[in-house]
């Protein structure tokens, strides 16, 4: 187990870094900059060894002059660097979390609506904020991985060229160094991991309440609430002061060992100074050199426990990316440009799970047909019109469109035959305009506001304070249901497709909405293949047939008529709408 978790982390930060092939360029500019940037730090250590040694030895003060005069275009050398260092290495991981960050969204537009159903939208939303900020921060210190390396083996390299002895005393630490950098990494990777999964509990929480915010308010909510994002949040806060308490214990231990090198160096540098085995100047500047040797230390702990955290985000974005598309979602083998004859579904059956909502679903629906489906809540009625364009796939049986299984249709293609009405409708946070052209993206605006008048739409438009341009906000909530509902017909009737799906769309209407809206959706459904759902028997009355489901099979089907004289399901449901009205 412990095998398999180091190989999908070292799989993880392999993809990582292979997420930076089309930028090698910036990469290798990268590397000789920050090469450049460790050079400097010796180099100015030695200068300043020079410098000691010229003052003590009372040298030429031209001599003197010109040796501290080297340390400005070093100086200026560094800041220029550094510069250049930091701005493509940041600028360069940008691109590489740009990049991840548009993979997901599209990797989020591709996924079937029942891999989208199996995870919280709140857990998809932290993938693509936070987790991408966690590895934007661990990719953007590997440049420090490969930088500071080089900091530390020149200055080790100067402290040897000054005393190879005293030099090697302090390695000492080195092996004890390494193993308090692994144990903490790898901790830090496991509580990041919790972290990450908590805050993506406390966002979908937080979506959740404000979606929700009207029921919340109603139903008094409140207090239920807040304790229990309040019990998330603190556990939330456990485990990120955990993973605080271990990523900070390597500064202090750091900090600890060199300052017991540095009293073991002044003691031992101050014996070999009396024995004339070292100048003054080289103790000082090894001392130095020992000092400047903790900061690539700190940088590479830093670097090293970012990484890890980024490993364990990588992991879970990977996971999202990898999820497997069936081969016959997006690319079918056959295009369509219309649809000519029949709908036929044979012996249909459909599963969530453990749980079937459909089995033995079998019905033809010819080219112009207008068919209703009808029968208690959560008897199957939108899981049979929800696998026309593919929301679900079947479990079993197929459905065939003018004799090509649907499967085997380009998705896009199929799509484009359909359009969609819903009960739960949803618009964008956008303007009136653009939520009904929505429906047709070529349509100009002469035609998006004929599809607004055939919908009713123009009166409550007309007393919008910017016509079309006004947003609407998040779901249209600055519109009334019945409102929301007419955009929804406006884009589908822009949408002109010759299947015409209608699952209660007229069921957030009042009754003025409804007939006005009621002969809108008539004069769409001519010529138009219309498969209904609704609840209410003045709607379904109009269809050619309708079939009654129940338990997700359908028990009777035909005329509204020929339903009633057989004494079934449909008369049940009939004459209790009938006695709800009277």
């Amino acid at each position: 187990m412990l095998r398999e978790a180091a190989s999908s982390s070292f799989q993880a930060l392999a993809r990582l870094i292979a997420e930076f092939k089309p930028y090698k360029g910036r990469v290798l500019a990268v590397l000789l900059l920050g090469i450049v940037i460790s050079a400097i730090q010796p180099a100015s250590v030695k200068v300043s060894q020079q410098v000691i040694d010229s003052l003590q030895k009372g040298s030429h003060p031209f001599l003197f002059r010109w040796i501290a005069a080297l340390l400005i275009p070093l100086f200026i050398l560094n800041g220029l660097a550094k510069y250049l260092h930091n701005t493509l290495r940041r600028s360069t991981t940008e691109n590489v979390i740009l990049r991840l960050r548009s993979a997901l969204f599209g990797k989020y537009l591709t996924l079937p609506v029942s891999a989208l159903d199996a995870k919280r939208s709140g857990e998809l939303l932290s993938n693509i904020q936070n987790d991408l900020f966690q590895i934007s921060t661990g990719v953007d210190t590997l440049t420090s991985l490969l930088k500071e390396p080089f900091t530390f083996l020149g200055l080790i390299a100067v402290a040897f060229y000054f005393d190879w002895q005293l030099a090697l005393c302090t390695l000492v630490a080195a092996p004890i160094i390494i193993q308090l950098f692994s144990r903490t990494g790898w901790a830090v990777k496991r509580y990041s991991k919790r972290n990450l999964e908590e805050f993506a509990s406390l966002l979908s929480m937080t979506q959740e309440i404000v979606s929700g915010s009207r029921i919340v308010k109603v139903f008094g909510l409140e207090t239920v609430l807040s304790k229990k994002f309040n019990d998330l949040n603190q556990h939330y806060l456990k485990t990120k002061l955990k993973s605080i308490r271990v990523e900070e214990i390597p500064t202090p231990l750091v900090e600890l060992i060199g300052a017991a090198l540095m009293v073991g160096v002044i003691s031992y540098g101050g014996y070999r100074i009396s024995q004339g085995w070292l100048t003054a100047g080289e103790l000082v500047a090894f001392v130095i050199t020992v000092g400047l040797c903790q900061m690539p230390i700190k940088e590479l702990n830093n670097a090293w426990l970012k990484l890890k955290a980024a490993e364990a985000a990588a992991e879970r974005v990977y996971q999202i990316l990898d999820t497997p598309i069936p081969t016959r979602w997006r690319h079918g083998m056959c295009r369509v440009d219309g649809f000519n004859q029949s709908i036929r579904f044979e012996n249909v059956g459909l599963a969530y799970g453990d749980k079937r909502a459909l089995k033995g679903i079998h019905f033809e629906v010819k080219r112009g047909e207008c068919v209703a489906f009808v029968g208690e809540s959560g008897s199957g009625k939108s899981s049979i019109v929800n696998l026309l364009p593919r929301l679900f796939d079947v479990s079993e049986g197929r459905i065939v469109l003018d004799g090509t299984d649907i499967r085997d249709i380009f998705l896009d293609d199929l799509r484009r035959l359909i359009s969609f009405v819903t009960q739960d409708t949803f618009l964008f946070n956008d303007t009136i305009f653009e939520n009904i052209r929505y429906g047709n993206s070529m349509a100009d605006r002469k035609q998006v506001e004929h599809a607004a008048r055939l919908a009713h739409c123009t009166d409550f438009i007309g007393r919008q304070p910017y016509g079309f341009e006004t947003v609407i906000g998040d779901r249209g909530v600055c519109l009334s249901g019945g409102e929301r509902q007419r955009l929804a017909i406006a884009r589908a009737i822009l949408k002109a497709s010759p299947i015409l799906v209608l699952d209660e769309a007229t069921s957030n209407l009042d009754s003025q909405s409804e007939e006005l809206v009621q002969g809108a959706l008539e004069t769409l459904m001519v010529d138009k293949t219309t498969f209904l759902v609704a609840h209410r028997f003045t709607t379904v009355k109009r269809a050619s047939r309708i079939y009654v489901v129940d338990g997700g099979s359908i028990v009777e089907d035909g005329s509204h008529e020929e339903l009633v004289r057989n004494q079934g399901l449909y008369k049940d449901l009939f004459q209790r709408q009938i006695h709800i009205i009277s």
